[in-house]
């Protein structure tokens, strides 16, 4: 790694950077909100909001001397004008790849702060990428922004094929694990979350000995939260009280997700698991407002571990991270109303042994 290129922009005052860095953010999430939209329905006002992020982070890569960046980020949002003046159709592989674009240029600049060194071979890759992706051969190409998305991801990719081939079927477990990480590229805020829930469902389950069949458990890991990908971006990141209608546009997720594993063969327990996961042990719950010893235990299983990645991790309606002991805390107090008290002893458990020694 060298500088080249960015001394100016490291010799700029540590408030101005980290409130470079918060723009950039605040740009890219508003990129990712209108890729969620866009994978909807294709909307004029979406590709509009696209493009004026783009050029905010052009204009203020540029005002921080981070040239290097300016030529890519102006070819992106060449691409993005092009969709505007409709010289070009958006697709989804298109939508990919300005999410892995906006992310590894978010990713070097966090390590040019930390290292205070850029990443020329990272660049070299982007700037690479841009230019194959603008090239008139590869304009109407879907698959050079999917393999375009796949390297900046760092999962490389074999030669495009000059003709199309049908996708290989995958197993049912595949299949829905596929789903569930394209529903958490969606947002930035939810990128590793899968993981995370897949994890600690396996240890609560591992610690309460057993009681849910490891599969049907990772199935309904995986489907429980599919049903969001069709809430309205408008809805799901709106700010203030939902109306009676928009709460049950979003309440009725469970549904999809119960009746997708329904129509499969083998996943019954994992469809009630799905069902049950937003049921509360004093009845309080949705869809079916069962208490107790009446809500499938893998529900309640991912209802507490969802609870607890959903408050440490950052969420459209909070930007920060809530911390380990500060989750804690809050299921405890939801203990009797929201989750069965021993199952929150149990999992208070797995923290203790798991999770703070890590």
């Amino acid at each position: 790694m060298a500088n080249t290129g960015v001394e100016e922009f490291l010799q700029l005052d540590t408030e101005l950077i980290d409130e470079f860095m918060a723009c950039y953010r605040d740009a890219r999430e508003e990129i990712h909100q209108c890729i969620q939209t866009l994978s909807l329905h294709n909307d004029s006002a979406s590709i509009n909001t696209l493009f004026r992020a783009m050029h905010s982070l052009k204009g203020n890569c540029r005002m921080v001397y981070l040239d290097p960046y300016v030529d890519s980020l102006h070819e992106l949002e060449e691409i993005v004008s092009d969709l505007r003046d409709m010289h070009i159709e958006y697709t989804s592989s298109m939508g990919d790849f300005f999410v892995e674009a906006t992310e590894c240029i978010h990713d070097q600049l966090v390590n040019l702060v930390r290292t205070r060194a850029m990443d020329t071979d990272g660049l070299d890759l982007l700037t690479d990428w841009v230019q194959k992706v603008r090239s008139p051969e590869a304009v109407s190409s879907q698959d050079i922004y999917l393999k375009a998305a796949a390297s900046l991801r760092g999962e490389g990719s074999e030669p495009v094929s000059t003709y199309p081939t049908l996708p290989v079927l995958p197993g049912d477990l595949d299949l829905m694990q596929q789903m569930a990480q394209r529903l958490d590229a969606l947002s930035i805020y939810r990128r590793g979350r899968l993981e995370q829930i897949q994890d600690l469902a396996r240890l609560l389950n591992e610690a309460l000995n057993c009681p849910v069949d490891a599969s049907q458990l990772t199935a309904a890991v995986y489907m429980h939260d599919l049903g969001m990908a069709f809430v309205p971006h408008g809805i799901f990141n709106k700010e203030g009280n939902l109306s009676r209608e928009e709460l049950r546009m979003i309440q009725a997720h469970v549904d999809i997700g119960y009746l997708l594993l329904r129509r499969m063969e083998h996943w019954d327990d994992a469809a009630t698991m799905v069902l049950h996961h937003h049921e509360r042990h004093d009845g309080q719950g949705y869809p079916q407002r069962l208490v107790g010893q009446d809500i499938h235990i893998g529900g309640c299983i991912l209802a507490l571990v969802d609870t607890y990645c959903s408050i440490t991790n950052e969420r459209s309606d909070r930007n920060f991270k809530r911390s380990l002991l500060s989750a804690i805390t809050e299921i405890n107090s939801s203990k009797g109303m929201q989750f069965d008290p021993e199952m929150v002893e149990v999992f208070n458990e797995v923290v203790r042994t798991h999770l703070l020694k890590r």
